[in-house]
């Protein structure tokens, strides 16, 4: 594909770095720094000029695949949609933004925009279910099904046990889709063992989630209902995790040092939450109004998130998340036990690659720290594979997990029988074998 990508900061960096090797992907950005850094680093072209300058487009292929705007200005990002239009001959856009406003479907057609990324909406929207489901570290949702991805951390005297038995105890329907275990992260089949401590991702409708709990966690651990919260960090995605805390019915409290962030906040929110200035204090929790049942450390600094999320911890909050915002930082955060939330910067570039990934096949999203994916194909009325079955061959079945939806209940793949009208095929690989299982998906599954 040609792809040009506007922007060149950590986003922009990573995008680029994962659709180099098998696209022509030219970053442009007025950095110079910028460019110089990804011209060094990473096969692509690097053109350094002013986005929302027409004469910077002027030499790039007349004929554009994909065109990705990812700076931190919404202006910036839909204008640059505007003059790319004019440039060239566009088959695809995808814009991130700020403001829900710009992301509407109006606007988006005024604009000639496929799809819209709101990071820190979409990584607000996991806090959702971390309410409903203490237990869990996290949780991703899907358009096709009710089924949850969420992961659990297997308590210290779990007795190990085969995944077919396990999921013989539990009420309700659940597959593993993956077991992170010192480190190391694999997608395992119905026959492995699970350990002690193993950090479990879990496919399940939500009673089963609600089973997993009493099998898995520490007596009464998160057992009773969360009913307050402190967040450290009062700029957008604070505000948005608040705002669904506030929905569930939450008594919600922001911290901040910075006071403009904290007076927008409180005109965001409408004073339905408390919005102090203060220093990222840990102590502070202790002397609120109410006894703290969830901190959540949502600054931009992952080491100062960590700290936060440690001091909260030994303080005894029952529930304690941390904001992801550099990869690079991920699997610390999950091997401190710390439960961990993707921050504005990977949410986009996840969504972003998600969105890339996916077509009018199947749809699919990344999980543990994007070492994993769950790929969905939904089986429609109108499709020509009812009453048939496609079969799995070894050398696709050996790359990941294979199971098909069936109304609420869930079947090994090879299991399933001939394809029925609303079947869910669903299929869970680690990252580098994404290609392989898209390929059976797109060569088998498109009708």
């Amino acid at each position: 594909m040609q792809v040009i990508i506007a922007g060149a900061g950590r986003v922009g960096y990573n995008i680029a770095k994962h659709l180099m090797h098998n696209n022509s992907v030219t970053v442009i950005d007025q950095n110079e720094y910028a460019i110089h850094n990804i011209q060094e680093n990473l096969d692509v072209l690097g053109i350094c000029g002013n986005i929302e300058n027409p004469h910077t487009y002027l030499g790039i292929n007349p004929q554009v695949d994909l065109f990705i705007a990812v700076t931190d200005s919404d202006e910036v990002n839909l204008l640059s949609s505007l003059i790319i239009d004019n440039i060239a001959t566009v088959k695809r856009k995808i814009i991130r933004l700020k403001n829900t406003f710009f992301a509407s479907d109006q606007v988006k057609a005024k604009l000639n925009i496929n799809e819209t990324i709101v990071p820190s909406f979409e990584a607000a929207q996991p806090f959702k279910y971390l309410v409903d489901f203490s237990h869990a570290h996290n949780a991703k949702a899907f358009k096709e099904t009710k089924a949850l991805l969420i992961s659990i951390r297997l308590k210290e005297d779990f007795t190990p046990r085969m995944i077919s038995t396990f999921i013989g105890e539990i009420s309700g329907e659940v597959a593993v889709a993956g077991i992170e275990r010192q480190k190391n992260f694999f997608v395992p089949k119905p026959v492995e063992t699970l350990l002690p401590n193993d950090l479990v991702y879990f496919f399940a409708f939500p009673n089963a989630i609600l089973s997993i709990r009493t099998t898995v966690c520490d007596y009464n651990e998160n057992a009773t209902p969360i009913k307050n919260c402190v967040i450290f960090g009062a700029d957008a995605l604070g505000v948005e995790i608040a705002k669904v805390l506030l929905k569930k019915g939450i008594d919600v409290q922001i911290m901040d040092k910075n006071i403009e962030l904290c007076r927008k906040a409180n005109i965001e929110l409408k004073n339905k939450a408390t919005v102090l200035k203060t220093t990222y204090d840990a102590d502070h929790i202790n002397t609120t109004r109410f006894d703290t049942d969830m901190f959540i450390a949502a600054t931009k600094n992952d080491e100062y998130n960590i700290t936060k999320c440690i001091e909260a911890k030994q303080r005894g909050i029952k529930k304690i998340i941390g904001i992801n915002n550099d990869i690079a930082y991920s699997s610390l955060m999950r091997n401190l036990n710390i439960e961990v939330v993707r921050g504005e910067k990977i949410n986009a570039y996840y969504s972003i690659l998600e969105r890339i990934q996916a077509n009018d096949v199947f749809n699919q999203k990344k999980f543990c720290g994007g070492e994993g994916a769950v790929l969905l194909r939904k089986i429609e009325a109108t499709s020509s594979l009812i009453s048939e079955k496609v079969p799995l061959p070894d050398r696709v079945d050996d790359k990941g997990h294979f199971i098909i939806l069936r109304d609420n209940d869930i079947f090994e793949y090879r299991l399933a029988g001939a394809f029925q009208k609303e079947d869910i095929v669903v299929a869970f690989t680690k990252e580098c074998d994404f290609e392989v299982v898209a390929k059976w998906f797109q060569q088998n599954l498109a009708y």
